[in-house]
């Protein structure tokens, strides 16, 4: 077994993308709570602020191991091979594999979305007039397909840097100094074009993420699960402090949008624990749980997006009842099972749609 084969069956690193898109979906049930906490709306006491405040971390924590994983693995298989003839045909054919996954993933979804927008119940913002629910409303799935292409690239770029992880650590230290200054000096609007600077460095922070997992892909990692357990008590630890201290803006801050430290702290040091060791096989029901879901967290990902009108409700009844029934403490645990309930609903639908068609286009 080559060593390329070996990694790409580490069930960990499968495991951990569904603990990160649940991760994803945890966090955007609790949006709206975290900010309604944060702006004074709504009251929340020290507990449930501190759970909120750790809560808001998830989402740039799930999108900063999808990249660091997808650069763990094509980064450094890239550079090994990119002195050999018939590199770029090789990496071109493989680009256009894969684009036309993410094509044929989005094209079926959106001919769905229209259809029970128009036939069933109406979703909103979802028409062949509108343009943002395939745009904006996809950027993280544009922003990885950018990436990817830009995979030959970096392989050969990679190859002949005399010290690439010096590079890639230079290029985090800077981007994260600007996130720096995004996240507390300078927040800007909430509503962001798609070209306005700091969602520019959304995309910037994520592809920085994706070169980072090249490097995780060439380092010693016997070292990660120290580093997990110090990013998960600083983030611990500042998340409870301001939310005893009663600090909204640090609390916001700490976690803004896609540009926090501590996010991507916990997804780097999370991947690297994740690949430590030999891969293993699917011979238990987690494992094997792991491995059939694994290959729908794409199509999660645009079905959350484009049928978030259907699943906001229910996320928002099941919150409320809750909160109702069991107040704060009751709120959290509620938003959590809907979360889950709705996660894996969406990714069952999606293996039963989207991955029967990609293996029948020979795509999967």
């Amino acid at each position: 077994m080559s060593e390329s084969t070996a990694r790409a069956r580490n069930l960990r690193i499968e495991a951990l993308r569904l603990v990160a898109i649940a991760g994803i979906a945890i966090f955007h049930t609790f949006q709206p709570w975290f900010a309604a906490a944060t702006d004074g709306s709504w009251q929340a006491g020290a507990p449930a602020l501190a759970t909120l405040g750790c809560v808001s971390l998830l989402g740039a924590f799930g999108n900063n191991v999808f990249f660091l994983v997808s650069g763990y693995f094509l980064v450094p298989r890239a550079a090994r091979v990119a002195g050999e003839p018939g590199y770029w045909g090789t990496q071109a054919r493989a680009l256009g594999r894969r684009a036309l996954v993410i094509g044929t993933s989005v094209a079926l979804y959106a001919a769905l979305a229209l259809a029970v927008s128009t036939w069933v119940v109406p979703l909103d913002g979802v028409g062949l007039g509108q343009t943002g629910w395939l745009l904006g409303g996809l950027e993280f799935i544009w922003v990885y397909l950018a990436c990817v292409a830009a995979v030959p690239v970096v392989g050969w770029a990679w190859r002949r840097a005399g010290r690439p992880r010096a590079v890639v650590g230079a290029l985090v230290a800077g981007v994260f100094a600007v996130n720096a200054y995004i996240a507390f000096v300078s927040p800007g609007s909430e509503v962001r074009g798609l070209l306005e600077w700091r969602k520019l460095m959304s995309a910037v922070t994520y592809f920085t993420a994706f070169l980072a997992g090249g490097a995780l892909g060439e380092k010693n990692l016997e070292r990660s699960g120290r580093a997990l357990a110090v990013s998960c008590g600083a983030a611990l630890l500042l998340e409870g402090g301001a939310a005893l201290a009663g600090n909204a803006w640090l609390l916001e801050a700490l976690s803004f949008k896609s540009t926090s430290l501590l996010s991507f702290a916990l997804a780097a040091s999370s991947v690297a624990l994740a690949a430590q060791g030999r891969a293993v096989g699917a011979d238990t029901p987690a494992r094997r749980a792991a491995a059939a879901l694994a290959p729908s967290i794409l199509g999660f990902y645009v079905t959350q997006s484009m049928f978030f009108s259907l699943w906001r409700p229910v996320a928002d009844a099941a919150c409320d009842a809750g909160l109702a029934a069991g107040g704060q403490a009751g709120l959290l645990v509620a938003g959590v099972a809907v979360s889950v309930a709705l996660l894996c609903t969406m990714l069952l639908f999606d293996r039963a749609t989207r991955v029967p068609l990609l293996r029948a286009l020979r795509l999967a």
